[in-house]
């Protein structure tokens, strides 16, 4: 369940950041970046 979380996880990044390389909007990705983090530490704690 752990594992797959986290593939699930890397694949909405990994869309993410494909379509702020598509459109330009790095912004988006800034504020993904650091929900992605916080919801990797939780799941480790």
């Amino acid at each position: 369940m752990k594992y797959s979380y986290k593939v699930i996880l890397m694949v909405i990044l990994a869309g993410i950041t494909i379509y702020g390389l598509i459109t330009g909007r790095y912004l988006f990705l800034v504020f993904m970046f650091p929900f992605g983090l916080g919801l990797f530490k939780k799941k480790d704690t």
